[in-house]
């Protein structure tokens, strides 16, 4: 069973989709699908996803601590952020 664990200990199961997994998506290609489905182009499964291939980032949540673990272009390797402290 795939799991995450982040630097403050929690571990998130990755077989199901869980809240703690979102996917970012650059603004350019919302446009683009907004307007194939204005052109009257059917957007269905298949067609958005194939929009999306390549452009999207998935990236991790951490549901204790609040860190986000972006993965890098699929390869199992992260960049992590952690908000900074209120001054």
């Amino acid at each position: 069973m795939p799991k995450f664990a982040c630097q403050c200990g929690y571990v998130t199961n990755l077989s199901v989709t869980s809240d703690s997994e979102w996917v970012l998506v650059p603004e350019k290609t919302t446009q683009d699908i907004g307007e194939a489905m204005d052109e009257g182009k059917v957007v269905d499964g298949e067609y958005f996803y194939e929009m999306l291939r390549g452009k999207e980032i998935t990236v991790y949540r951490c549901p204790s601590c609040g860190r986000l673990h972006l993965e890098e272009a699929g390869r199992n390797k992260f960049v992590t952020y952690i908000k900074e402290p209120s001054a």
